[in-house]
């Protein structure tokens, strides 16, 4: 699964010449935590879908409610504005914003992005595609490996400048939202665990063979929690209430299995 599959791609942007009271009065109204800083498009405050706009988005930076926040404490200590500085509603976005060099491209791995999300306890990860005056060029390395997501995520030195182009948002939510539909847990069904002793995976193998022979539709497979290298049960999302066939010839071979508590 790659970045393009799961990103948000509808944004509410501001411009770096918009004023921080704005760019706060627009995370107030959308329940935002951050907003993409970028020139172009069709305007500040502007839903965007790529295949309609007529002017690319590029990126500058990102201005999170962290931000904001800090911008309004420091002013708030120093009891009013700095010397020669304006009250933080009429400050700029570009005084505050930070430049977000951390980024992925559209085919950068889900895991990929994952990993930077949690080891650099970011957010989000703004998506960016780079576009040159000359023919295009592919950034170096294509998609992102797990260790590399940042630098695939660059043009490669000696290449011709470039504009980054905003292409989307990737948010924990995404993530979260993404990891719900693998499981199926949008689809009606039910959760059944395979015990995989010493990791034995014949069981799991059986379980998915007799699905199959009764038309038992699975809507996922995940293998954890880990026990060393090896998984110590196996979790299978059918997509049927009425996995009695199921159970039956699962019983009949001497397969242990268990349900999932779903109470919340």
């Amino acid at each position: 699964m790659i970045v393009k599959e799961i990103m948000t791609t509808e944004l509410i942007t501001v411009a770096p010449d918009d004023t921080l009271g704005h760019a706060a009065n627009l995370l107030r109204q959308y329940q935002f935590h951050h907003l993409p800083v970028v020139r172009g498009g069709n305007g500040a405050a502007t839903w965007h879908w790529p295949r309609e706009k007529r002017e690319p988005l590029i990126f500058e930076g990102l201005l999170t409610s962290q931000d904001i926040d800090m911008a309004v404490a420091l002013e708030r200590e120093n009891g009013g504005p700095a010397a020669g500085q304006e009250p933080w509603q009429s400050r700029r976005v570009v005084e505050v914003m930070h430049r977000a060099l951390i980024r992925v491209t559209p085919s950068t791995t889900v895991a990929a992005a994952a990993l930077l999300l949690v080891e650099r306890n970011l957010n989000c990860l703004p998506v960016i595609q780079y576009e040159t005056a000359e023919p295009l060029v592919q950034a170096a390395g294509g998609s992102a490996s797990e260790a590399g997501a940042e630098s695939a995520s660059r043009p490669s030195e000696g290449w011709q400048e470039s504009r980054p182009l905003l292409v989307g948002l990737l948010t924990r939510s995404d993530l979260l939202t993404a990891l719900a539909r693998s499981l199926g847990v949008f689809e009606p069904g039910m959760q059944l665990v395979i015990p995989l002793r010493h990791g034995n995976m014949h069981p799991l193998a059986r379980a998915l063979t007799l699905a199959d022979e009764l038309r038992i539709g699975v809507r996922s497979v995940v293998a954890a929690p880990l026990q060393g290298i090896f998984p110590r049960a196996a979790t299978l999302r059918l997509g049927t209430i009425n996995p009695a066939p199921l159970l039956l010839r699962l019983q009949e071979e001497g397969i242990a299995y268990s349900f999932v508590d779903q109470e919340v």
